[in-house]
Formats: C-alpha cells, sequence, structure tokens
C-alpha cells in the first residue's frame, strides 16, 4: 500500500496526523483499504510509509484481522513505482500482488479483478473507474479485450480520449519490478505502462462501483458525507449516550463513547469520532468531527471539519467552510467565520475573520 505522501492538499490536518488516519464514516481510511484486500485472503499488507511514519505505525500496528502488518520505510520520496521496488528488497514476492493508493477508497469485486488478470496473463491489471471530469486523473483508452492503449496523465480539459481514469489499484506480476530502477524516484504510469502498454501485457478492469480519490477536504468530505448517506447498517456505535431530550438527525453516525447531552441538536449529515462529547444546547450539522472532540454548552456549528483533540469552549460559533486542525482549543464565545483555517496545537482566544489563516 502506497502511504508515503506528504498529503499537502489534507493540511493543516495532515501537519499533525498522517492522512490514512483520518476517518471515514467511523473507521481509519487505511482501515478500507486492509478490509479490501483481507476480502480477497490477503495474508500479509506491506505499507510504504515515510512522513509521520512513526504516528501510523503506532495506530495501525502488526497486525490487522488475518492480515500481517509490515512498513517499508521510504527515506526519499518514490513516487509510485519506486516504492514496490523498495517493499520488494526486504519482502519476499513469489507470485501475483496487489498495491493500492493509500487515499482511495473503492467498492470494487477485486476477485473479479483478479480472476481477469490471471486470464488475460497480464504483467499489470488496473482498476478503471468512470469520472465526468478526467482532467485530474490518468485517463485510458482500452480495446474491446480490456487492454490498454493509451495512457495519458492529467489532460488538458477536453482533450481526453475516455472518461476511465486509473482508480490507484493495481494487481501485479512480480517481473514488472525489474522494470524499475533502484533508489530514485519512478512514476509507474509515465515510466512503466508506456512500456507494457506496447508489449500488449497491461490491462484494465473497469468497475462502477463508488469510487473515492481522496486528495483534498473537498474530496474528504464528498466522501463521508457520500458513504454516511448510503449506510444503512448503524447509526451509532457502542457505548453511546444521548439524552431523552436531545435531538438526532439522520443520517448522522454518532462514534464510540460519544456522548449527546440534554437539548443538544445533532445533525444532518454528522460524524462523530469516538469519544466525542456535545454540550448542553449545542447545534452541530453538515460537519465532521474526529476522535476526542468536545463541543461546548451553547456553541453552533454548520460544515466545518474539525479533527482530532478539538475543544471547543461555550457559546462558540463556527462557520460553514472552517476546518480546525488537531489539538485546538477554542475558548468561550469566540467566533469563527467561514472558510477560516487553524493550524494545529493553538490556543484561539479571539474571533477570527472568514477565510483566514491562524498558524
Amino acid at each position: 500500500m502506497l502511504a508515503g505522501g506528504y498529503a499537502t492538499r489534507l493540511r493543516p490536518i495532515s501537519y499533525a496526523l498522517p492522512k490514512l488516519l483520518f476517518p471515514v464514516v467511523g473507521k481509519p481510511m487505511v482501515h478500507w483499504t486492509l478490509d479490501l484486500l483481507n476480502g480477497v485472503g490477503t495474508t500479509e499488507a506491506v505499507l510504504g510509509v515515510n512522513y509521520l511514519a512513526e504516528t501510523l505505525r503506532a495506530n495501525v500496528g502488526s497486525k490487522y484481522k488475518e492480515m500481517s502488518i509490515r512498513y517499508s520505510l521510504e527515506s526519499q520520496e518514490l513516487g509510485t513505482a519506486g516504492p514496490l521496488k523498495l517493499a520488494s528488497a526486504n519482502t519476499e514476492i513469489n507470485g501475483t500482488f496487489i498495491a493500492m493508493n493509500g487515499d482511495v477508497i473503492a467498492q470494487i469485486y477485486l476477485q473479479a479483478m483478479l480472476n481477469q488478470h490471471l486470464q488475460s496473463k497480464a504483467l499489470i491489471t488496473d482498476a478503471l473507474h468512470e469520472v465526468k471530469d478526467p482532467s485530474r486523473f490518468g485517463v485510458v483508452q482500452i480495446d474491446p479485450q480490456n487492454r490498454i492503449q493509451r495512457f495519458i496523465e492529467k489532460p488538458r480539459s477536453g482533450t481526453a480520449p475516455s472518461h476511465l481514469v486509473n482508480a490507484g489499484i493495481y494487481i501485479i506480476e512480480p517481473e514488472v519490478l525489474e522494470l524499475i530502477p533502484p533508489n530514485r524516484k519512478v512514476s509507474l504510469e509515465r515510466e512503466i505502462f508506456p512500456t507494457l502498454a506496447k508489449e500488449e501485457k497491461l490491462y484494465g478492469f473497469p468497475f462502477s462501483g463508488n469510487w473515492f480519490d481522496i486528495g483534498n477536504l473537498t474530496d474528504y468530505r464528498r466522501a463521508n458525507f457520500s458513504l454516511l448517506r448510503e449506510s444503512k447498517s448503524k447509526e451509532a456505535e457502542e457505548n453511546v449516550s444521548i439524552a431523552s431530550d436531545a435531538v438526532i438527525r439522520k443520517p448522522t453516525l454518532l462514534g464510540d463513547s460519544t456522548t449527546v447531552e440534554s437539548e443538544a441538536h445533532v445533525g444532518p449529515n454528522v460524524l462523530l469520532g469516538r469519544n466525542a462529547s456535545i454540550g448542553r444546547h449545542a447545534k452541530v450539522a453538515e460537519s465532521i468531527l474526529f476522535d476526542g472532540v468536545s463541543i461546548g454548552e451553547r456553541s453552533q456549528l454548520r460544515g466545518a471539519i474539525l479533527a482530532n483533540g478539538v475543544k471547543v469552549g461555550k457559546g462558540v460559533k463556527i462557520e460553514k467552510g472552517s476546518v480546525i486542525s488537531p489539538n485546538v482549543v477554542i475558548t468561550d464565545r469566540v467566533r469563527i467565520g467561514a472558510g477560516a483555517i487553524i493550524h494545529p496545537y493553538k490556543e484561539v482566544n479571539r474571533n477570527v475573520r472568514a477565510s483566514t489563516h491562524v498558524m
């Protein structure tokens, strides 16, 4: 799993929290990927890590369900192919393996993709998803046998040969590792794909399930709220305490050990992490709250993201589009204007104008 990026477009939250630990509908992003791999009987997962590697290791550990977890530390940026080469130096790879971008959440039948890969005798099979605007992605043109004929990275608007894009999930034969130069940044898409396409050894696997490439905070919001609306399995985790006169509007997901106090209003479109607390008469809507967030009495927020450990005092108002980074303290009766960005570990004791950064 490729997990070594700096997540610059998810800043300022990602300054203090690896993007793979960002919660998506009640579980860290990395667990979505590991669950997908677990579904096809994967016994070992290797995470290519760099930025905040120790934080990620401390939270993910060495085992997840039936899988052992290993870590391949990148001392420099290695692109999308270089991490595979580095990981192979310390991991015995004897057969077909799966590589995935860590910031992708996909509802894909991975076993069907594996079956097609083996039948086609491809060296790489790339999962493909159709999007309205392909200009942000690597765009693929395939023939009727699903062989990839062209691959264009981020074409100009209106010039893409199709709307099928690289979904960041690959099934790879070990021979491909021999094509990757060691100890430098290598692009799978720009340096390896063209060679395999000419040899007719590069195939695509189009799929129609949900796919989210969580590259920025807008994508992150969209993934959470889309999956929340589709989720019908449960509305609360364990040990949730909700006052009898509190109002919970669907869709809302309450994390484990969450407390909602008297006459608080939560929802619609709210995701609360573990150990969150919503004070008396507080109002929370259209927002994502990470683990350990507390909202004081009579405070209000709509359309905001509050990262782990944020403490909000009494009578605070946080307006739409605001992003509050980890371990921020907002004191009583402060107003945070629309689109304001608060960087990690700050104490905010005065009003913040709209679209302002507090660093």
